[in-house]
C-alpha cells in the first residue's frame, strides 16, 4: 500500500525524547551459503531443490498497522521511562530503536542528565496511520501525531522549563524496520513535517 504524502517532511530528526529539547530550547544477520559439493565424475548431479520464497512479514495492511502501533508504543514507553529518570541508563532504548533515532535519543538523554532535567507525565501519540507498507520486508512508514499535552520538564530544583505557548501536538513521519532474527519492528527514523499540522 502506498498513500501519496500530504506534504513533504522537513528532514530533521524528531524523536520522542528529542521533543523535550525542542520544547526547552537492520539488524538482520547474513550467513554465508555453503558451496555445493561437486558430484563425482560419471554420475548425475542430484536434483536441485527449489528455493521456497520467504512468506511476507505481514499478511495485510491492517496487520502491519497493528504491528507499527505496538512497536511505536513500546518504544515510547521506554523513552518516557528513561526521561522520567533524567536520562539514566539510556542504552535501554536500543531494544526498540536503530539508526538515526537511536543516535538522537542517546544524545538527548545525555543532555538531560548533564542539565539535570527530567520528564513529568508521559509523551503519547494520539494517532498513527500508514503512509506506506512493504508487506514482504516489513518496512513501514507512518504518520504519527505526538501528544505532549500532559507533560512537563523540570530542572534540578523542580521548576518547569517549558515555555509558555508550546504546541500540544507534533506531526511526525516515522520509519520502522523489521528484524527477521527477532521478528520485531524497530523505530529507525522520525522526521518533523513542514506546512500545516496534520494532527
Amino acid at each position: 500500500m502506498r498513500i501519496p504524502p500530504r506534504r513533504r517532511p522537513v528532514h530533521r530528526v524528531v524523536t520522542t525524547a528529542g521533543i523535550l529539547f525542542l520544547i526547552v530550547t537492520a539488524l538482520s544477520g547474513c550467513s554465508a551459503t555453503p558451496a555445493a559439493t561437486p558430484a563425482p565424475s560419471g554420475t548425475a548431479a542430484p536434483p536441485v531443490a527449489e528455493e521456497t520464497a520467504a512468506p511476507p512479514v505481514f499478511a495485510s495492511n491492517d496487520e502491519a498497522l497493528a504491528a507499527a502501533e505496538a512497536a511505536y508504543s513500546e518504544y515510547q514507553q521506554m523513552s518516557n521511562q528513561i526521561a522520567h529518570e533524567g536520562g539514566a541508563d539510556p542504552d535501554r532504548i536500543a531494544k526498540f530503536t536503530v539508526g538515526t533515532v537511536l543516535e538522537s535519543e542517546l544524545g538527548t538523554y545525555g543532555r538531560m542528565a548533564a542539565d539535570g532535567l527530567r520528564l513529568v507525565g508521559d509523551l503519547a501519540f494520539d494517532s498513527l496511520t500508514l503512509q506506506s507498507a512493504n508487506l514482504e520486508s516489513g518496512a513501514l512508514v507512518a504518520y504519527v501525531c505526538l501528544d505532549v499535552t500532559k507533560t512537563d520538564v523540570l530542572d534540578v530544583e523542580g521548576a518547569s522549563v517549558i515555555p509558555v505557548g508550546r504546541p500540544n501536538r507534533y506531526p511526525l513521519q516515522v520509519s520502522l524496520l523489521h528484524d527477521s532474527f527477532s521478528n520485531r519492528l524497530f523505530v529507525e527514523k522520525s522526521d518533523s513535517w513542514s506546512g500545516s499540522n496534520f494532527c
